[in-house]
């Protein structure tokens, strides 16, 4: 039986990582944890796994060896390619929903009595950071608007064909650096804010002139 799993942290997504973490940090019997990790990095059933041979099972050993070392921390470049789509990773106050902002503040502050939930929502967090891009006239890289069907596309690409050691190294800087990124996104909108309700209000302003004929020529 060829069994295929991966060889680097390169190679295990954000999602597989998510269900990997509890039985890593989880003490069990060696065999045990053996097969529970092999059912995550497989897709296979643990009757499937029982079934490997005695070579297979040491050469998947080996394979395996790196969940032992640390996570990746060094940030690979500015942009990536998730499933056909280009992202860069920055933080784009002004192109940020007012939404999203709320939906960070409330995983980090639930984060801070359990770790779980940061990793859990992850992919939800990393929205924040990672944005869409699209290339104009075949040479300039261009944020692009966001909405609530494109921010849900965003974060089931990162969950899904993102690795976790291009998601880890940014999500650390982003913790790390949590108060002070929200101070300044929390500026950023509440003057977005303001710029918004300046425009109604003229706007407002000059339907009532033109309905009472105040603004008539």
């Amino acid at each position: 039986m060829k069994i295929t799993i991966p060889t680097s942290w390169n190679d295990i997504t954000l999602e597989m990582y998510i269900k990997l973490k509890p039985v890593l940090e989880t003490e069990q019997e060696p065999v045990t944890k053996v097969i529970n990790i092999l059912c995550i990095l497989t897709g296979m059933k643990r009757e499937e796994i029982k079934n490997i041979t005695l070579p297979d099972y040491k050469n998947l050993l080996k394979k395996m060896s790196f969940l032992n070392s640390e996570l990746p921390k060094e940030i690979k470049g500015k942009r990536i390619k998730l499933n056909g789509q280009w992202y860069e990773w920055k933080i784009d106050a002004q192109n940020m929903l007012f939404g999203e902002y709320i939906s960070v503040m409330e995983i980090m502050q639930k984060a801070n009595k359990n770790d779980d939930v940061l990793f859990k929502n992850l992919h939800k967090i990393l929205t924040v950071i990672f944005r869409p891009i699209e290339k104009r006239y075949g040479m300039f890289w261009k944020s692009m608007e966001m909405n609530g069907d494109r921010i849900r596309e965003t974060a089931d690409n990162i969950l899904k064909h993102m690795s976790i050691a291009d998601a880890y190294p940014v999500a650390v800087f982003f913790c790390s650096r949590y108060p002070d990124l929200m101070k300044v996104i929390k500026t950023s909108l509440s003057q977005e804010a303001e710029k918004i309700v300046k425009e109604v209000k003229k706007e407002m302003k000059m339907e009532a002139s033109a309905i009472t004929g105040d603004g008539g020529v």
